[in-house]
């Protein structure tokens, strides 16, 4: 089972920081299963590639990939997070 390494653009620390207690636990629970292989609630995005969000309530996390880095770019609110 590939086992990936999660960073985080210091854009996706400052949303991070802000979403609420209940929402990091969920996010925390999402990116150990990303980084072990497990199954996540994960879709590409159209016209960019290598790059996927991950579905977390009301939440989105877009990340990209590269090699057996995933690079956490923004998270926030589904209306929010796609417009840059």
């Amino acid at each position: 089972m590939e086992r990936f390494e999660i960073e985080f653009s210091r854009n996706a620390v400052k949303n991070y920081k802000k979403l609420p207690g209940n929402y990091k636990a969920l996010v925390d629970l999402a990116l150990s299963r990303l980084s072990e292989g497990l199954p996540v609630d994960l879709n590409p995005i159209a016209g960019e590639e290598n790059t996927f969000r991950i579905r977390v309530g009301k939440y989105r996390l877009l990340f990209e990939v590269t090699g057996r880095t995933i690079l956490i770019v923004r998270i926030g609110s589904r209306g929010d997070v796609y417009k840059h």
